[in-house]
């Protein structure tokens, strides 16, 4: 399936130029707390790009797995052939929409002290049509899908710094081996990311 970084179209040169003309180079830089250099505004500014690259290296369809665990039919359907592990349930979501939300943040460092954090929010809603999820022994173990549509979106402070609609290149059926475990309904954890550090020079 897509990666989500290609679907977003967030190329080193496209997230430099939003982080340097639409984003949070300026605050970044006023935290920093001393005049940089023309080189020096650049090559922060692609480090902070690298760093958020960095963040967006995740495949949509592993997203949309994450988002579908916290589904209450495929949990309750978890729990059922936990119980009975002879049981094979099957899944049935016409129509669904799954939405996946993660806040990653940045350390800035200068003179080995952290100077701001770059809190990022990416938002990612999944359209899913003829959606058909196989459970069995407690483990999700095949899911197919008719059609499946994204609307992601990378923000800061609310401002959005880059967002795409499309159609997702996804396989009709994702065959999971021996399967993901499901989790017991009270037990589904809260999403949360990463750290990356950047360093200007």
């Amino acid at each position: 399936m897509t990666h989500l970084r290609a679907f977003l179209g967030a190329d080193d040169a496209a997230l430099t130029h939003h982080l340097t003309h639409d984003g949070p180079l300026e605050p970044v830089l006023g935290a920093i707390g001393r005049e940089l250099t023309g080189p020096a505004r650049a090559a922060l500014a692609a480090e902070l790009a690298t760093a958020a690259g960095g963040l967006l290296e995740e495949d949509l369809g592993a997203m949309l797995l994450g988002g579908l665990m916290s589904y209450r039919g495929l949990l309750d359907a978890g729990q059922e052939t936990t119980a009975e592990p002879d049981l094979t349930r099957l899944v049935l979501l016409d129509d669904h929409l799954v939405r996946v939300v993660h806040e990653p943040h940045l350390d800035v460092i200068a003179d080995r002290r952290q100077v701001y954090e770059l809190r990022l929010t990416l938002t990612v809603e999944f359209t899913v049509e003829g959606l058909a999820a196989t459970v069995r022994g407690g483990h999700l173990v095949h899911v197919r899908a008719a059609r499946c549509a994204a609307d992601a979106e990378l923000a800061w402070a609310g401002h959005p710094l880059l967002h795409h609609s499309g159609l997702v290149d996804a396989p009709l059926v994702m065959r999971l081996g021996a399967g993901i475990p499901l989790p017991a309904p009270a037990a589904v954890p809260a999403l949360a990311r990463g750290t990356a550090r950047v360093r200007p020079r």
